[in-house]
C-alpha cells in the first residue's frame, strides 16, 4: 500500500470514528403543545400532558373519540435546534398507560421538523389547533421498540408497529437532518388498515393510544471531530502533491 492509500484509509477511519465518540446528546425542550384532537383536552388526556415531564406519569395525549382517523400533534422547541454540519435527533415515545388492560401504543406515526417562525403555528389549543407549517419529513435512521414490537419504516417515512403488542412500550427513533434553526416538531398519528379499527392506535378494543411522554435530544457535533477529519484531508493533499512532483 502506498503512502496516499495509507492516508486515505486513515481519513476514512477518522470520518467514521471521530463523530461517533465526540457527539454530545443535548435535550431539546418542547413547549406550546397543539393538536388537531385530544381526548378530554382540559383534563387528563390533552396533548400538553405529553410534555409535562413526569408531572402526570399516568396521563398523556390520547384520542379516544376519534377512532379510525389520523390526528396530528405539534410542539415548539424552546430554543432553535439543528446544525449546518448535520444533526442526529433522537425521539423517545413513552407509552406506559396501564388502564383497561394496557396496549395503548401508537400503531403508525411520522415525525417532521420545521424552522418556520413560532408565531405561525402551534397556538396551544388541545383540539382544533393550528398545526400548519412548512414541515420537513424526517427519514428514520434507526427505529426500536423496548418491549419487542416490530417497527417498520414505510415508503412515506412513517413507522408502522406490528407483531407483538406489549402492554406498554417505549419507541426510540433516530433521524438525521441538516435543517438549522428548527422551531417545531410534528408527530402525525396515522391510520393503517393493519391496525385495530384502522388505527392509529394499537389498543385492540378502543383503537386508542396514550402518549405519556415525548422526549427529544440532538447530537451536537464537537469541533474536535471535524478537526481530526481536516487534518486527515490535509495529509491526503500533501501526499498527492508529493506524488505528483515525483
Amino acid at each position: 500500500m502506498n503512502n496516499l492509500a495509507r492516508v486515505s484509509a486513515l481519513v476514512w477511519v477518522l470520518s467514521i470514528w471521530a463523530p461517533s465518540v465526540t457527539a454530545a446528546e443535548t435535550p431539546v425542550l418542547l413547549q406550546q403543545a397543539t393538536a388537531t384532537f385530544s381526548q378530554s383536552p382540559n383534563e387528563f388526556y390533552g396533548v400538553a400532558r405529553a410534555i409535562d415531564f413526569g408531572i402526570s406519569p399516568d396521563r398523556g395525549w390520547a384520542i379516544d373519540g376519534a377512532a379510525g382517523s389520523s390526528q396530528t400533534a405539534v410542539f415548539e422547541t424552546t430554543a432553535d435546534a439543528g446544525f449546518a454540519a448535520g444533526s442526529l435527533f433522537t425521539f423517545t415515545l413513552s407509552q406506559t398507560f396501564l388502564g383497561s388492560g394496557g396496549q395503548f401504543k401508537q400503531g403508525r406515526f411520522r415525525l417532521s421538523v420545521t424552522n418556520d417562525d413560532r408565531s405561525l403555528f402551534a397556538d396551544g389549543l388541545q383540539s382544533g389547533g393550528d398545526v400548519t407549517a412548512n414541515w420537513n419529513v424526517l427519514s428514520p435512521t434507526t427505529v426500536s421498540s423496548q418491549n419487542g414490537a416490530t417497527l417498520s419504516v414505510l415508503s412515506d417515512q412513517s413507522i408502522l408497529a406490528s407483531g407483538t403488542s406489549p402492554t406498554t412500550d417505549v419507541y426510540v427513533v433516530t433521524a438525521a437532518t441538516s435543517l438549522t434553526g428548527i422551531t417545531g416538531i410534528r408527530l402525525e398519528a396515522l391510520t393503517d388498515a393493519s391496525l385495530p379499527f384502522g388505527g392509529p392506535g394499537r389498543q385492540p378494543f378502543l383503537d386508542n393510544f396514550v402518549l405519556n411522554q415525548i422526549d427529544v435530544t440532538v447530537a451536537v457535533p464537537e469541533p474536535e471531530a471535524y478537526a481530526l477529519m481536516l487534518v486527515g484531508l490535509g495529509l491526503v493533499g500533501y501526499a498527492a502533491r508529493r506524488r505528483k512532483r515525483a
